[in-house]
């Protein structure tokens, strides 16, 4: 088929905002958000142009409202919760690494995915729970400082550690308990009111011991578990921080 000229056709929001009798803005996220496939293909530009194509809207996409995207990811050593980081987050958000666990059924799309903001960053060196969110209400309560959520981190450090030690490692906002212990490695798990990267390490080397593992394991009342290393999935609806 040869390509349309600017002029032909006409753009594909204004054929989603006449199916589902909505406003143009919201037949452009419904397609920004990969609800349409024009041909069975999705298409996620809403200025494609379009002709007599077969037109498909998934069926979460009703009258044009449809559930701003949040996806959580367990996130691998070395990546970079920055965006301009040389190996960072969004390299793992691929069909590949998408955990059968997602019943979502949205279509990740380039262009959603660079609008996927990060909430909540983890220091490089450190796994576990990380999330990507479109919603700006979504992002601004995982971020507020007067009613910060509870983070649950599970810690490695050298050696053993000691009762005062371990009472050092428990400021305000802050539990501390012994969760495994060799002569050689102790096991921590520890519940931050919110968390900053950098933050555990402060805690822990101000007693005199060495950090060397950190994962999150679950914020609010999300839990990270069951994705494997590099999976991602997106937060259901009924789930809530």
């Amino acid at each position: 088929m040869n390509a349309l000229h600017p002029s032909e056709g006409i753009r594909l929001s204004k054929r989603v905002a006449d199916i589902l009798k909505c406003s143009r803005s919201e037949a452009e996220q419904v397609i920004v958000g990969g609800w349409v496939k024009v041909n069975e293909v999705v298409v996620d530009e809403p200025a494609h142009r379009i002709t007599d194509e077969n037109i498909d809207i998934h069926s979460t996409a009703q009258r044009g409202k449809v559930p701003l995207l949040t996806i959580i990811l367990h996130k691998t050593a070395g990546q970079s919760c920055l965006p301009k980081g040389h190996t960072h987050i969004w390299t793992s958000l691929t069909p590949e690494m998408r955990s059968k666990q997602d019943r979502s059924g949205i279509s990740l799309t380039p262009r959603l995915q660079k609008i996927l903001q990060c909430a909540a960053a983890l220091e490089d060196a450190a796994t576990g729970l990380v999330v990507l969110s479109e919603d700006s209400s979504m992002l601004r309560k995982l971020q507020d400082d007067r009613t910060p959520l509870e983070h649950e981190m599970l810690a490695e450090v050298q050696g053993l550690v000691s009762s005062d030690q371990l009472h050092d490692m428990c400021p305000m906002g802050l539990k501390t308990s012994i969760s495994s212990e060799t002569p050689h490695k102790t096991g921590l798990r520890m519940a931050f009111k919110g968390y900053q990267p950098g933050y555990a390490v402060g805690v822990i080397e101000k007693t005199g011991l060495r950090l060397i593992g950190l994962k999150r394991v679950r914020m609010g009342r999300v839990l990270m578990a069951p994705l494997a290393p590099g999976q991602w999935r997106a937060l259901m609806p009924y789930e809530r921080f």
